[in-house]
């Protein structure tokens, strides 16, 4: 039996003691303007006060969600880990639009 290194890198950054905890759907606008601040916030608490922590939530009524949080976390094992996974969420939301179905709900 093989043993495997894959390891999904935890979105986490900062190491401080207060923990700011974000549930968020790559594609839902509130998410994406909190995703936004998260560096602002991280730079200006300081790295060394303050620990974020993202969670991905997925969605049903975003119809390309699922996809979506699992391509994330795919993002995680590779090289860079957690940086990378950070890569995509931004791609991600600076498309969010492109995931959405018009009249979907409706």
């Amino acid at each position: 039996m093989t043993n495997t290194a894959w390891h999904a890198d935890p979105l986490t950054w900062g190491t401080g003691p207060h923990v700011f905890e974000v549930f968020l759907e790559p594609t839902d606008p509130y998410s994406v303007k909190a995703f936004d601040k998260l560096d602002l916030l991280l730079d200006q608490a300081g790295e060394d006060k303050v620990t974020i922590k993202i969670r991905l939530q997925s969605q049903p009524w975003h119809m390309y969600s699922g996809v979506i949080v699992r391509c994330i976390i795919a993002a995680s094992t590779l090289e860079g880990g957690k940086e990378t996974a950070k890569t995509v969420i931004a791609a991600v939301a600076a498309q969010r639009e492109e995931f959405e179905f018009v009249d979907h709900a409706g």
